[in-house]
């Protein structure tokens, strides 16, 4: 990460900022990446943000471009590389045991109504307690006190190793990392079928892990936390801001006990603004590429997907085609809402829309589609946990727009006048 950060040039806060509401009102104000060199409180302590809150940042940190992200991540998924285990890490000098978190870390509180302090960026790392395939995700995590947070975890890898736990009746040994370069991080926001999430992160960068309770973990992490989720207890989280920007419910969630902290010298702790453009981006991107996969089985002449910034990144997408016969702009689109279960709406359109550019969209929509016969409800349908507007069975209605040309009309007839000659 700290490589990576000197290639931005980032804001450098150098007055005394608290971790009280401060920070977070920073990095409200500002889209470029921010580093705070004086941490009320936590002496020797930086907090970074705003790491990469744009697909150019994103891009850059896997030395790609923006246009072609989506196709170099969709890539990686079916490629990863096998990392080197070393013995050595900067990290390991510095050791804190059975800590006071909070006395050691500068969480931040983020908002003010319930005054939560939250970690934002933190990785779990953490290995199947039957196969031993490890596993890396992002997970917020609450302070309660001492040594303990609360975890939000829903039900991917992480969920399913500790209900294997609670099965053998012990707790599951985890290791969290915050300040990671961010191929690590889009790694661990990506769902895939039995991925390795660091060997995915090896194809776009280079880096080394040593062994901390057998997980692998990364060398130039800047914090470390070694510790258990607890079987057998459970409390409530939240509510915290999520992607779209309003308040996620309380729920009961898994209970941390964090017995080691490890820090590099100097070290700089990592944040994301609940609902900031970059933690709306470190959902989305992943998912774009899966969702390209699953689209190409059903229309091979799938083009592009994009997440949109209107969506939150999360729960609205564009889709386009080379479209060959009717009907393949709603099969596109029906297989985009199954790739991605949150996904509540897609448009598809032709090849010639730049999927990027929302207000082309927006013109393919206005002049190609007949509502009639383009746009599909579909009712009852299982959709996304931060969509306020869900009901409280998490049922949604999804809808398909399909604005592409119909092949049975002259396409000249739906060209801009600059793209036509007679």
């Amino acid at each position: 990460m700290r490589a990576f950060l000197k290639e931005l040039n980032p804001i450098v806060v150098k007055e005394p900022v608290k971790t009280r509401l401060e920070v977070a009102a920073y990095l409200r104000k500002h889209t470029q990446p921010i580093v705070f060199e004086n941490v009320k409180n936590y002496p020797g302590f930086r907090i970074v943000g705003n790491l990469c809150s744009s697909r150019e940042a994103f891009a850059k940190s896997l030395n790609t471009t923006v246009a072609n992200l989506i196709f170099t991540m969709e890539g990686a998924l079916d490629k990863p590389m096998k990392y080197q285990v070393v013995e050595k890490a900067g990290f390991l000098k510095n050791k804190v045991e059975e800590p006071d978190v909070k006395a050691h870390i500068p969480l931040l509180m983020y908002y003010k109504p319930k005054e939560r302090y939250y970690t934002s960026a933190t990785i779990v790392l953490a290995r199947d307690p039957e196969t031993g395939r490890q596993n890396a995700s992002f997970h917020r995590m609450m302070y309660l006190e001492g040594n303990r947070f609360a975890v939000r975890i829903v039900p991917r890898d992480l969920y399913s190793f500790l209900q294997k736990s609670k099965e053998m009746r012990r707790d599951l040994d985890i290791v969290v990392i915050c300040g990671s370069h961010p191929a690590i991080s889009l790694a661990a926001a990506t769902s895939y079928p039995n991925l390795n999430e660091l060997e995915l992160a090896r194809v776009f960068h280079e880096f080394q892990c040593v062994s901390i309770r057998g997980i692998h973990v990364p060398v130039a992490s800047e914090v470390v936390m070694a510790g258990r989720i607890l079987h057998d207890e459970t409390v409530d989280e939240g509510p915290f801001v999520d992607i779209t920007g309003t308040w996620d419910i309380q729920r009961k969630e898994p209970v941390i006990e964090v017995e080691e902290i490890y820090t590099q010298d100097d070290p700089m702790w990592q944040v994301i603004l609940p609902g900031g453009a970059e933690h709306r981006l470190l959902m989305g991107l992943p998912q774009e590429p899966r969702i390209l996969k699953v689209v190409r089985n059903a229309v091979p002449s799938v083009r592009n997907v994009v997440l949109t910034p209107g969506g939150c990144h999360w729960l609205h997408a564009v889709v386009s085609i080379k479209k060959r016969v009717e009907g393949e702009g709603k099969n596109a689109g029906l297989a985009a809402l199954a790739a991605h279960p949150s996904l509540k709406r897609v448009v598809v359109v032709d090849d010639d829309i730049d999927v990027h550019d929302q207000e082309l969209v927006e013109w393919a929509i206005a002049t190609r589609l007949q509502p009639s016969k383009g746009v599909i409800l579909i009712p009852e349908a299982h959709g996304s946990s931060v969509d306020p507007s869900g009901s409280k069975t998490g049922l949604t209605t999804k809808w398909l727009v399909d604005a592409t040309i119909p092949t049975d009309l002259d396409r000249k007839g739906f060209m801009k006048a600059e793209d036509v000659s007679f």
